[in-house]
């Protein structure tokens, strides 16, 4: 997978917001939230949000569930 393209600036304001490059984590196919393994995924959409965001299924699951923490 490869992730998305983003300007030098986004991707600056998302490292610091996380402190992992969505880039690199893309790259090995981790998550940039819970560092976890990134491969297995539910649907073709969640596979193209992985590349926007470099969060895993479960993280993804997690943010959009809609529940409030």
């Amino acid at each position: 997978m490869k992730a998305t393209n983003k300007s030098q600036g986004i991707e600056a304001l998302l490292t610091s917001l996380t402190g992992v490059s969505r880039v690199g984590a893309v790259n090995e196919n981790s998550c940039v939230i819970c560092s976890g393994e990134a491969t297995s995924f539910t649907d073709e959409l969640s596979v193209k949000e992985y590349t926007i965001s470099g969060m895993c299924q479960d993280c993804q699951d997690s943010v959009f569930s809609g529940e409030d923490y």
